[in-house]
């Protein structure tokens, strides 16, 4: 019995053992196909414009506030409100209840202005002036005429003065342009020979500190444009109007260059030409975007398709004519802006294909 039981158990498993081989011969896996190379990723050789830029941080505002001195004896008796802005002609403040008056010029009244009074630039200030306010259509010259007495006992009686036709100092205020009042430092009853106020310009300006390491300040002189990003999110052009290095004086457009941006960096003034797109701003931050570098009419490719030569240098991968092959072409580079970088060389010209990724 034990016998035929060992029999049948050998059967089965020779059988197990043969359906499992038929199996497998039946169902054999085939093996993947073999991997295709991938393509090297290209891009053409283009002509272009590169730029670079560097952001600065300015501030809005109406530009750096000057301390206004009265030279005129006697007690203030009426202040301007602080933001209001004063022009040729108007009142700037109150000297025992009489108004000193906004000339337009270079040159302070330094001396009294009557028949006396030898030609000079004070005298040609006060002539034009008087003209410019509709006294004295004739007015001309450095010299005090009897047209200039004439006027200014006009313009005298219009605005409550003795008609005497002679001015003393103090009598008018002589600033080179209208000013905004930004601040007031005399209180009504105190002295008037004294710093009375502070003034700033009517126009809005961006001021901005400039770090010698974060930017070559070599690049910013005055006149350069630059682009501002207002704080409403606008966007604006500006142009540099001063530069001031620590220690120096503030350089005009005349100057010519930047400035070296001492240890203290540098100070910049930017004018905004178009006002109205700072309606309703007086202040808050501005972004400066300032190019420090272009090149126009310039071959680039992304800067991946350079490639480190052994002994130094660079070389791009240009695609040959059946496209599947490339050859390391030496080059020189310049620019490297935005992602590409500028490059030349014999044999590279627009539109050849060179590889990125490989």
């Amino acid at each position: 019995m034990r016998r035929w039981l060992l029999v049948i158990l050998s059967a089965v498993v020779v059988s197990a053992v043969a359906v499992t081989a038929l199996y497998m011969l039946r169902f054999k896996p085939k093996a993947p196909p073999a991997a295709r190379p991938v393509p090297p990723q290209t891009a053409t050789i283009a002509r272009t414009a590169l730029a670079t830029t560097a952001t600065l941080q300015g501030n809005l505002g109406y530009g750096t506030p000057s301390p206004f001195t009265g030279h005129k004896s006697g007690t203030v008796t009426w202040l301007p409100v602080v933001g209001a802005v004063v022009g040729q002609g108007q009142p700037l403040y109150d000297v025992d209840a009489k108004h000193v008056i906004l000339f337009l010029g270079g040159t302070p009244l330094y001396r009294a202005i009557n028949a006396q009074a030898a030609p000079g630039p004070d005298i040609a200030e006060v002539n034009a002036d008087l003209r410019a306010l509709g006294y004295g259509k004739v007015l001309t010259g450095d010299a005090y005429t009897p047209a200039t007495e004439d006027a200014l006992k006009k313009w005298q009686q219009q605005n409550g003065f003795t008609a005497s036709g002679a001015l003393a100092v103090g009598d008018i205020a002589v600033l080179p342009a209208p000013v905004r009042v930004a601040s007031l430092d005399a209180q009504l009853g105190a002295s008037a020979a004294a710093d009375v106020m502070s003034l700033s310009s009517t126009t809005k300006h961006v001021t901005a500190s400039v770090d010698p390491h974060q930017i070559d300040t070599s690049v910013l002189t005055p006149g350069l444009k630059l682009s501002l990003s207002l704080p409403n999110g606008k966007q604006t052009t500006g142009t540099v109007s001063a530069l001031t290095a620590s220690g120096a004086a503030s350089q005009g457009a005349s100057s010519g260059s930047g400035g070296g941006g001492g240890a203290g960096g540098l100070s910049m003034t930017v004018d905004i030409a178009d006002q109205s797109a700072l309606a309703g701003m007086d202040s808050g931050s501005v972004g400066i975007t300032v190019t420090t570098g272009s090149a126009t009419d310039v071959l680039a490719v992304p800067i991946e398709a350079l490639v480190a030569v052994q002994g130094g240098g660079y070389a791009v991968q240009v695609v040959t004519g059946d496209g599947q092959t490339s050859m390391l072409v030496g080059v020189q580079t310049g620019l490297f802006a935005n992602g590409l970088v500028q490059i030349s060389g014999q044999g590279i010209t627009e539109g050849l294909k060179v590889v990125t990724v490989s």
